[in-house]
């Protein structure tokens, strides 16, 4: 629970700089746009994400923020504007995760379709895709790449 621009949470980061925040959730990824309607702050909003966001001004400025894409609100935020979204990803390839809870294999993970089909098209690096999707999750857990 925080308020429009997330000063709640840059407090936080702020306080505790050794400390590694997650963000996650739609208030967190709708404010990756500087237009953002507060009313939308809890919805997936749809459209180019416009410079000035706080999501982003706080990833430039906190190394200890990072992001979890793996719901429908982190899709979103990296999918809607796709230029952006690959900009975003290669820009803090370091410090975005993806995971799930869908234990069903007949269910849609958009986040890994949109990931693959970017960096088999040459919109992202295999590098930055195998960051997020598992060895920035390896990397913060102490885990050996097998």
């Amino acid at each position: 629970i925080d308020q429009p621009g997330l000063p709640l949470l840059e407090g936080a980061l702020r306080k505790f700089p050794n400390l590694r925040f997650l963000g996650h959730s739609q208030p967190f990824w709708a404010e990756i746009s500087g237009d953002l309607d507060p009313a939308q702050r809890n919805t997936y909003p749809k459209g180019p994400v416009v410079d000035g966001g706080a999501v982003v001004r706080l990833m430039r400025q906190y190394p200890n923020l990072n992001g979890d894409l793996s719901a429908g609100s982190g899709h979103n935020a990296v999918s809607r504007d796709p230029n952006f979204g690959y900009a975003f990803m290669t820009e803090f390839q370091d410090r975005l995760f993806f995971g799930t809870d869908i234990c069903d294999p007949r269910n849609d993970t958009p986040l890994v379709d949109f990931m693959t089909d970017a960096v088999e098209g040459g919109k992202i690096s295999r590098e930055v895709f195998e960051k997020i999707c598992w060895r920035n999750a390896e990397e913060m857990l102490g885990l050996e790449h097998a």
